[in-house]
């Protein structure tokens, strides 16, 4: 795996869960650090968290990654405190459980908002600085639930399935510029999302390995498992 250290990235949902242990993650691998979230408050922890265990410089930023505007500020106040952004990990998501013939439209809306066109908003802010760079990491997470489907996870599926079709698409737009794009499955998690599952603390640091990974040009999605087969 390669060397993190001076890498400046950005980390969207990372006040707890998944995103807090990725930003451990990278940070203990020498990344500097953008994280973001809708709760300033828990940023604040998991800066003080970080800072007191490594020497990296983190940047904490309330947005909320579904508003076009407060997209722009965050990529440009991470630009203005880094001058670049090697990696942006689109972690952020939200949920909410309806059978499609009680969901109302707000429902639908929100899960498609903050899980699909917040990555939307994220990518396309952060390609031209790419581009310019010639170099840079895009991850966004998915669920298996994109293949498989479940009751009452209708909109979170077809928000995640978006996602993937998306970031494949931009691949193929943006891999002959030099620029790195995975879809990830992590897997059932415990998190403000799920109550059972793995340890996000155990599933950060395939993230960390994951953005030293060439997706050369492939269109696929890595799983948790893909890491762990490997490793035997």
């Amino acid at each position: 795996m390669g060397n993190l250290k001076g890498k400046v990235a950005v980390i969207s949902g990372a006040g707890s869960g998944l995103g807090k242990e990725t930003a451990l993650a990278y940070a203990k691998a020498g990344a500097n650090l953008v994280i973001c979230g809708r709760n300033y408050g828990k940023l604040e922890q998991v800066e003080d968290l970080i800072t007191s265990q490594y020497s990296v410089s983190v940047l904490p930023i309330r947005a909320d990654v579904s508003s076009e505007s407060d997209v722009k500020m965050l990529i440009q106040a991470a630009l203005a405190k880094f001058q670049r952004i090697d990696i942006l990990i689109n972690n952020a998501a939200v949920f909410q459980q309806y059978p499609i013939i009680d969901s109302p439209l707000d429902s639908w809306e929100y899960q498609i908002n903050n899980n699909a066109t917040s990555v939307f908003l994220m990518m396309r802010e952060v390609l031209p600085i790419m581009r310019n760079q010639k170099s840079g990491h895009v991850i966004n997470i998915t669920t298996g639930l994109v293949r498989e489907g479940a009751g009452s996870f209708g909109a979170y599926a077809a928000s995640k399935a978006a996602v993937e079709a998306l970031t494949f698409s931009i691949e193929d737009e943006e891999h002959k510029n030099g620029l790195q794009f995975h879809v990830f499955n992590p897997g059932v998690m415990k998190t403000n999302l799920a109550t059972i599952g793995d340890d996000p603390a155990n599933v950060a640091p395939y993230l960390v390995e994951l953005a030293q990974t060439d997706s050369k040009g492939d269109k696929k999605v890595i799983q948790l498992r893909d890491f762990q087969l490997s490793e035997k």
